[in-house]
């Protein structure tokens, strides 16, 4: 008999966390929307940018350490800024326009 109150105890609780997991998923998918795309990820010398609306952004790009290696403004839909003198690793490129600002994740190769 306390195996099966455990059993209904676990199978409650695992539903009411998927639920609560799928309802959060949700709702921050439909609060996020994509402001630009990285190509080639990884890359090599090139990182390019392409913003998916024509808007006043600036970007910056962090190294994993916290520093800030490059900044920029986003003059155009596509932008493409030279790469070849960063060290192999992952940084975090932010795009900042008047509404938000967005971070993804680059890897150098």
């Amino acid at each position: 008999m306390k195996q099966k109150i455990l059993l209904l105890i676990l199978l409650i609780s695992f539903s009411t966390a998927a639920i609560a997991q799928n309802s959060a998923s949700t709702q921050f998918a439909s609060t996020t929307e994509t402001v630009f795309n990285i190509s080639p990820n990884p890359g090599i010398n090139e990182l390019n940018i392409r913003l998916t609306q024509k808007t006043n952004a600036a970007v910056e790009v962090y190294n994993l350490l916290g520093r800030k290696i490059y900044t920029g403004k986003l003059t155009a839909m596509h932008n493409a800024i030279d790469i070849t003198s960063w060290k192999s690793g992952i940084y975090l490129v932010k795009v900042i326009t008047d509404k938000k600002s967005i971070t993804k994740r680059f890897v150098k190769k």
